[in-house]
């Protein structure tokens, strides 16, 4: 459970502007998705929702991968757990 926690602690850095953007393209994505699903538009349109939703979504990714590493911790880091700790001793 320990693990589970400071992995959303990486995760959850609200003031870093890099994790602003990562959730507004990801409610940018589900927005298009939902339009494409409710509306159901026909051609261009369609492709073009799609294409753009598409991208938002492997921004998103790529952005909360760079999160990721940027916020990693520093190995003396209290709630950080190596590999030694995860042994049954």
């Amino acid at each position: 459970m320990a693990f589970q926690v400071s992995t959303l602690r990486r995760l959850w850095q609200p003031r870093w502007p890099l994790f602003w953007l990562v959730i507004t393209l990801n409610l940018m994505s589900s927005a298009m998705t939902s339009t494409l699903l409710v509306m159901q538009p026909t051609g261009a349109m369609r492709g073009l929702l799609t294409l753009f939703a598409l991208l938002n979504t492997f921004a998103g990714w790529w952005l909360l991968a760079r999160l990721w590493r940027e916020t990693a911790p520093s190995p003396g880091e209290p709630h950080v757990q190596g590999a030694a700790d995860h042994q049954d001793r």
